[in-house]
C-alpha cells in the first residue's frame, strides 16, 4: 500500500473525522478509555487519510499495520511533551497557539 500521502492526509482531517472514527470504534466495541491510544482508532484515521477502507488497512501484514498505526500515533502526539512542559511553565501549548488569521 502506498502511504506516501499519509502525513498530508492526516493534516487534512478534521474534528468531525476524529469523532466519526471514534464513534465507529465505540460501535465496534472498543472501550479504550482514551481512544487516541487505540490501534483500531489509529487504523481508521489512516484509512480516512489514505482514502482506503478500514478493511484495506486491517488486511495489511502485521509489520506494515504497526508502522502505519504508529505513524498516526506520532502525528497525534508529536507535540505532547512540549505542550505539557509549556503548560507547566504557564505558556500556551505549541499546537494551540493562535495563527495570525485567528487573531
Amino acid at each position: 500500500m502506498d502511504t506516501t500521502n499519509l502525513q498530508a492526509g492526516l493534516e487534512a482531517l478534521t474534528g468531525y473525522d476524529f469523532e466519526q472514527a471514534e464513534n465507529a470504534e465505540r460501535t465496534a466495541g472498543n472501550m479504550t478509555p482514551d481512544i487516541s491510544f487505540s490501534k483500531g482508532f489509529q487504523a481508521r484515521l489512516a484509512a480516512k487519510a489514505l482514502g482506503v477502507s478500514i478493511t484495506d488497512i486491517k488486511n495489511l501484514g502485521i509489520r506494515e499495520y504497526a508502522v502505519i498505526t504508529t505513524k498516526v500515533m506520532n502525528f497525534l502526539f508529536a507535540n505532547l511533551a512540549a505542550d505539557v512542559q509549556a503548560a507547566a511553565n504557564g505558556d500556551q501549548p505549541t499546537n494551540m497557539q493562535e495563527s495570525p488569521s485567528n487573531s
